[in-house]
């Protein structure tokens, strides 16, 4: 199909995706109805879900089934499904991600352990509380997605092998979500940046890309050896929006709220921080080890980093290997076995994901 047809129907998709999900929970209200306990929780899990993000995931999927030949209209309900399964799968990983990091908000609003500590008010150990019922609320989002992509009605092959991707894509997330915390624990002159590399292509290109593209195409009938082009294709255009996603997050530290939670001062190893570490000469590398060693952060330490990544030149050559990727991307497109309608779907896939994340990153 053409890029001009594809972006029509990818205009119209964010509001039957968002039906489709408001009809999920309502639907699904009895089968989750455990009690008078559970029941508060089960509202806090609706709203938690149908909080409007980009839905860059499902959008993706949606785009590479019908790039790929997926005859299914978006108004089907089991396409429609199969994409929300991806959507279930990003809230598991961000509850949990938010308890890990110890967040309080989540697109503006409390993330979901500080609902349930908020719902349980003044009563002893109250976060910790909320935290326990997070990880486990994670769990049984974690279960409706998996559900959710089993109970779709594609061909018992199709969907078999989809549920196959879909579940080593989880592992590879978990991979990757355990590597973002041990580096996180040493200093910056003992992570290596192919670790990093490694840890965003499991936490981030994996799920965030090549599982909704290989997913879609998969559910369109794409074949073994164009699935495993596409994913050799999807790696550097992943890591590139991750390196976006580092650098936005840079400029947003540097605004106004420069105390606010964010992966610097989390004390995460980002690339942005090893390059910065590289580029600097001895003294000022140590003074970037003291200042990401403080857990308590101040104005002081917080300028301070401020002032040696600007210093070390960093976000300019991270802005040319992001551009460096997107390219080495579009050679290899340009060279694969693809037709050039499927090319064109793919750029234009890219390019509207790329309009969405430039400002707020990929959540």
């Amino acid at each position: 199909m053409s890029s001009s047809s594809l972006r029509a129907e990818l205009q119209q998709a964010p509001e039957l995706f968002e039906n489709v999900l408001a009809r999920f929970f309502q639907e699904n209200a009895e089968r989750y109805a455990y009690g008078d306990l559970f029941e508060p929780l089960y509202l806090d899990i609706t709203e938690f879900v149908a909080r409007r993000g980009k839905r860059i995931r499902p959008m993706l999927m949606l785009g590479s089934y019908r790039i790929f030949g997926g005859d299914r209209s978006f108004e089907d309900h089991s396409l429609l499904r199969a994409a929300l399964s991806l959507e279930l799968l990003h809230s598991f990983i961000l509850i949990h991600d938010d308890v890990i990091d110890q967040s309080e908000r989540r697109r503006r609003l409390p993330t979901f352990h500080k609902l349930v500590e908020e719902r349980l008010g003044k009563i002893e150990d109250a976060a910790r509380v909320g935290e326990n019922v997070a990880v486990v609320v994670g769990d049984i989002l974690f279960a409706m997605a998996v559900d959710t992509l089993r109970s779709t009605d594609f061909p018992s092959p199709l969907r078999d092998a989809a549920l196959s991707h879909f579940l080593r894509y989880i592992s590879d997330t978990g991979a990757g979500e355990v590597y973002d915390i041990l580096l996180g624990t040493r200093d910056i002159a003992r992570v290596e940046e192919s670790d990093i590399m490694r840890m965003y292509t499991l936490k981030t290109t994996r799920y965030t890309f090549e599982a909704p593209l290989v997913l879609g195409a998969l559910l369109a009938g794409m074949d073994d050896d164009h699935l495993r082009e596409l994913t050799e294709l999807i790696e550097p255009v992943g890591l590139a929006f991750q390196i976006q996603n580092d650098l936005i997050e840079y400029h947003q530290f540097k605004g106004v709220d420069r105390l606010r939670q964010t992966d610097i001062l989390e004390g995460k190893k980002t690339l942005l921080l090893r390059v910065a570490y590289d580029q600097l000469v001895d003294v000022d590398r140590s003074f970037l080890q003291l200042c990401l060693s403080t857990r308590t952060s101040n104005d002081a330490s917080v300028s301070k980093i401020e002032q040696l990544i600007d210093k070390s030149g960093a976000v300019g050559l991270l802005t040319q290997r992001m551009e460096g990727l997107f390219q080495k991307a579009e050679t290899a497109l340009e060279n694969s076995s693809f037709t050039p309608e499927q090319r064109d779907g793919l750029r234009e896939a890219f390019s509207l994901v790329r309009q969405q994340t430039q400002h707020t990153g990929t959540q």
